[in-house]
């Protein structure tokens, strides 16, 4: 799991949301309310930013992440979940990232990469 989770508000630009990814060196941002639960709004991804603004042709500095993203619900996983689960959670829907909420607030985010360094 990772921690500490790269959040951008709803308000944000796509520009913004680059940022945050690349100073932190995540291939996502969650989309959060305010507060200490961080309320998962939806989750924006590379993709998401290749092919609803790049491939467009639309201008990040002003599309706000809202516009982009993977609205709530979102798919999300327990903390306590095993690393079998998780993958199975992405398999079947097809997703890279889910995001670990405990009693509604976000504690992290399971990657397919995290998955992959539990190989042995």
């Amino acid at each position: 799991m990772s921690y500490p989770i790269a959040t951008v508000r709803p308000e944000a630009t796509v520009q913004e949301a680059i940022l945050r990814m690349v100073s932190e060196g995540k291939g996502s941002v969650l989309v959060a309310g305010d507060g200490l639960l961080k309320e998962a709004l939806g989750i924006v991804t590379i993709s998401h930013i290749f092919i609803n603004v790049f491939a467009k042709g639309l201008d990040p500095r002003v599309v706000p992440v809202s516009r982009i993203m993977t609205p709530a619900p979102l798919i999300t996983i327990d903390p306590d979940a095993t690393t079998t689960a998780a993958a199975r959670l992405m398999q079947e829907h097809g997703i890279r990232r889910v995001p670990v909420m405990k009693d509604g607030a976000l504690v992290g985010i399971i990657t397919s990469n995290d998955l992959l360094g539990c190989v042995q």
